[in-house]
């Protein structure tokens, strides 16, 4: 994966936990369902940035029980402090490249 397409992974990743904790199936629901299918992450990119995102210390994790059953659990992903604050500067970021997106679509050639 590029940087770039790095980058907009884990500002998707970030983006659904902030709304909320969730595991990695709530993860990739939430994006699809939130951006209308625009954007979708595959389980083989996002459990990769889930993972690096709990190395960083920017989401922490724990294992949750899959129903009443003692045997299958699930992880559960939550946005750290430091998550929260990372969120806001790729946030930042991608408001300045939108605006020199729409700048450059703008000029005629």
């Amino acid at each position: 994966m590029t940087d770039l397409g790095k980058s907009r992974g884990t500002l998707l990743v970030l983006l659904a936990l902030k709304a909320g904790a969730k595991h990695g199936y709530e993860v990739a629901s939430y994006l699809q369902s939130s951006s209308r299918g625009v954007f979708t992450v595959s389980y083989g990119a996002l459990y990769p940035i889930l993972h690096s995102l709990e190395k960083e210390k920017l989401v922490s994790a724990r294992w949750a029980p899959v129903g009443n059953s003692t045997a299958k659990r699930k992880k559960i992903y939550t946005l750290t402090a430091k998550g929260k604050r990372t969120l806001e500067i790729e946030r930042a970021d991608h408001r300045l490249q939108t605006a020199a997106f729409a700048r450059l679509l703008a000029t005629k050639a």
